[in-house]
């Protein structure tokens, strides 16, 4: 059975290119942490990278709100929308708190957890570019949402060992504060990608 009919096309696009835009915001983090200057400049291609990510929310909302068949549950639908905007929200976080809180170089410790983020997001990407033809790619699907799980325990520990890293070798209580606060939030917004998977998930298992 295919989830996304015809009419259905436009919903699927934005959901595509949602998830897109979000992985463009997760280059940008990941040239921050590995390449630790303009930081103005990269956050200012990341905040309009941001308000283009809105944009294509809410033209999925207006579409949603409007359309009276939806190839799956509208609930599920808005979660879906949602999530992916806040996971967006917290990329950009964790970079305007470097600039704010002005960290200086991040270390090996932060560049994993972003690169453990950076994969999910990869992932999350390939999971919603299949979502069209759900029982052709559920085995596929399904096997993305796993990794993804497999990667939100991996950042947990990450994030874990960091803080205890942290409050065990650092002396500076400023420090800790400005260093625990990015943690947070790559750790956040591993939570929302995790949340996603497991809607996706559910949506396999109802519609195939």
């Amino acid at each position: 059975m295919r989830l996304f009919g015809r009419k259905d096309k436009q919903l699927f696009l934005l959901f595509n290119e949602s998830a897109r835009v979000v992985v463009r915001g997760g280059d940008i983090l990941l040239n921050v942490v590995n390449d630790y200057k303009d930081l103005d400049v990269k956050m200012a291609k990341l905040t309009a990278m941001e308000h283009e990510g809105d944009r294509i929310i809410q033209d999925l909302v207006n579409k949603l709100n409007t359309s009276f068949i939806l190839p799956f549950d509208r609930e599920d639908a808005f979660q879906l929308a949602q999530k992916l905007s806040i996971t967006m929200d917290y990329i950009t976080g964790i970079i305007d708190r470097m600039i704010l809180y002005k960290t200086g170089q991040p270390d090996k410790q932060v560049k994993e957890m972003v690169d453990v983020l950076y994969e999910t997001l990869l992932l999350q990407e390939k999971a919603f570019n299949l979502l069209n033809k759900v029982e052709q790619n559920k085995k596929e699907i399904l096997k993305c949402c796993d990794k993804i799980r497999q990667l939100e325990k991996k950042q947990d520990n990450l994030y874990r060992c960091g803080l205890a890293r942290l409050f065990e070798n650092e002396g500076d209580p400023v420090f800790i504060i400005k260093w625990r606060e990015v943690y947070e939030h790559i750790e956040m917004a591993q939570d929302h990608i995790q949340d996603v998977a497991e809607l996706i998930s559910n949506i396999c298992i109802k519609y195939s």
